[in-house]
């Protein structure tokens, strides 16, 4: 069901979305992911039409845009990876072995970097958008047993992260 959130009204449905985890907005366009079938469904956001869809890692969950870059993340579940999308052409650019199962997830443009908390491993990760690659483990922090959602703007733990990020770069420079 899609919402009018001017004034909390149902205005349509985006059918054929098995499993729906998760929906992220690209300029003019749309991704659900879709569990069930190993999908991202990509969405006309005006008529609510599927246009195409790709095929992801195992069980997409979380989803993302991830605007600095113009590109679409699908955390898969039980592949334990990351599926890239280029939206405009609906292409998948990389996939990146995550190390265990992604639960939440944000972009931060600034540092150029997406954060995912890995839920079986009580860790958050952080992912280098440039290089699609992860560039840090870091355990939960506080002792906290796990991540229950993740708001880093302008949080005191996006600059944690950042500390632990910067922390591991300097513990692994040749």
């Amino acid at each position: 069901m899609v919402v009018d959130l001017n004034d909390d009204r149902p205005i349509g449905e985006i059918n054929d979305t098995p499993g729906l985890h998760g929906f992220a907005l690209a300029p003019s366009r749309g991704f659900s992911s879709n569990g069930r079938e190993n999908k991202l469904s990509l969405v006309d956001p005006k008529t609510l039409r599927t246009i195409s869809k790709v095929v992801t890692g195992e069980n997409p969950d979380p989803i993302l845009y991830e605007p600095q870059r113009a590109e679409v993340y699908a955390f898969n579940g039980r592949r334990e990876s990351a599926t890239i999308i280029e939206p405009k052409s609906a292409t998948v650019s990389a996939t990146i072995a995550l190390g265990g199962k992604p639960e939440f997830t944000v972009a931060d443009a600034q540092s150029g970097r997406v954060f995912c908390n890995i839920e079986d491993k009580n860790e958050l990760i952080a992912i280098d958008t440039k290089t699609h690659s992860v560039i840090a483990h870091c355990p939960s922090p506080r002792g906290r047993t796990e991540w229950r959602s993740l708001r880093f703007q302008a949080s005191p733990a996006l600059r944690w992260m950042q500390q632990q990020v910067a922390r591991h770069a300097r513990q692994h420079q040749p």
